[in-house]
């Protein structure tokens, strides 16, 4: 049987979080977003049901990332991160948030009736046709947003993602077709995550996306999920805890590991540096797969805050603030030039697109590791 909702799960964890705080500020020391003028107090009578969600705290609540770093520095495990959901979750529900938000999924096709969505689906197979960029035009374009699937071993999971700028997706495919692997593709408006809407707050919408996730993935009945998004992951995760599916969720690096002798990885000489995910490396306790592809492709050297330390791309703020946006990916290129190397590899799609728009400032270039292997296999 299925778990709680969201809103149910929220709404204990919240109240269980609230009991452990004590009142120690790590969390807001840490936080890479606090002003200085709120605090704990503040924050924890905030998120009582019958409290007003306003001024500092709100616009806090509104500008909050979900990098999860305060979790990590609680001395008595309190998490603030889930506390931060509920606060999220009452700010949608009061109409609180920020027009970027509200901007965002609008624009990724949330907020349109299905009809609509589907419009726009067909709109982006049509464009691709037309376009000159075969690879995608070949490999994803016939996936989007099918309503029949077949039984195989792996599920590629896309999601919103299949309609990025970057070339993962199709390169994942493409991988997958010079291994000759048994393998299906979902992808489009229709089969987002949720996640999103989650960290935004929007729990009831999230809730219907993991029931209808949970269902498109089970008409394949794979034994393994692909995805290159840190969120899809989480959202697989969840959906085969919640709903008692077989299948096991792998990570990009995770897959590749699976298949590094059939790969032909070629090394380069190159010095890069690696960008954790935060949902994948702090969240779930994973950076290991990542970090041991990256060494069979280049010498890494890694920054100061990695792993589960990691620091976030600042994505999950959904643009409330852009100026302080700017600041995090400045922070994060400095560390990653100090490191001596030239190139950052993520392993998150979500990650790639937030750095992508400060990349020539930041004299940096991000790569997803999709692309390294897409570039570096040789399969004989």
């Amino acid at each position: 049987m299925p778990s709680k909702s969201f809103n149910e799960e929220l709404a204990e964890w919240s109240h269980l979080n609230l009991l452990n705080c004590i009142g120690v500020d790590e969390c807001m020391k840490i936080c890479p977003v606090a002003p200085a003028d709120i605090t704990i107090g503040d924050l924890n009578e905030a998120t009582r049901n019958s409290a007003k969600l306003e001024g500092p705290v709100l616009k806090f609540t509104q500008d909050c990332i979900q990098c999860g770093q305060c979790d990590q520095v609680c001395p008595t495990s309190a998490a603030r991160s889930i506390m931060m959901l509920k606060l999220k979750e009452k700010m949608a529900q009061n109409g609180q948030s920020p027009a970027n938000h509200k901007s965002y999924f609008a624009l990724k096709g949330h907020d349109k009736s299905a009809l609509k969505r589907t419009g726009f689906n067909v709109y982006m197979k049509n464009k691709w046709k037309l376009s000159g960029d075969r690879l995608k035009n070949k490999k994803l374009a016939s996936h989007i947003s099918k309503k029949s699937f077949r039984q195989a071993e792996y599920l590629f999971y896309f999601g919103c993602y299949i309609f990025t700028g970057e070339q993962s997706a199709a390169q994942c495919v493409d991988i997958a077709d010079r291994l000759s692997m048994d393998y299906e593709v979902l992808g489009g408006l229709d089969s987002c995550c949720g996640w999103p809407q989650l960290l935004a707050g929007r729990t009831d919408e999230a809730e219907d996306y993991h029931k209808r996730l949970a269902d498109l993935v089970g008409k394949s009945d794979p034994s393994y999920v692909i995805t290159g998004c840190a969120e899809c992951y989480m959202s697989l995760r969840k959906i085969k805890e919640k709903y008692g599916m077989r299948f096991e969720p792998l990570t990009t690096p995770e897959w590749f590991e699976k298949f590094a002798d059939e790969l032909g990885l070629e090394k380069s000489d190159e010095t890069v540096t690696f960008h954790d995910s935060c949902h994948i490396s702090r969240k779930t306790n994973n950076p290991e797969p990542a970090t041991q592809l990256l060494s069979r492709l280049n010498p890494v050297v890694e920054m100061e805050r990695s792993g589960t330390n990691t620091y976030c791309c600042g994505y999950w703020g959904l643009n409330s603030d852009p100026a302080q946006l700017s600041a995090i990916h400045e922070s994060r290129y400095k560390e990653a030039k100090k490191t001596g190397a030239n190139t950052m590899v993520v392993e998150c799609v979500t990650c790639l697109e937030s750095f992508s728009k400060d990349m020539e400032a930041g004299g940096v270039v991000a790569r997803d590791i999709v692309d390294l292997v897409h570039e570096r296999m040789n399969i004989k």
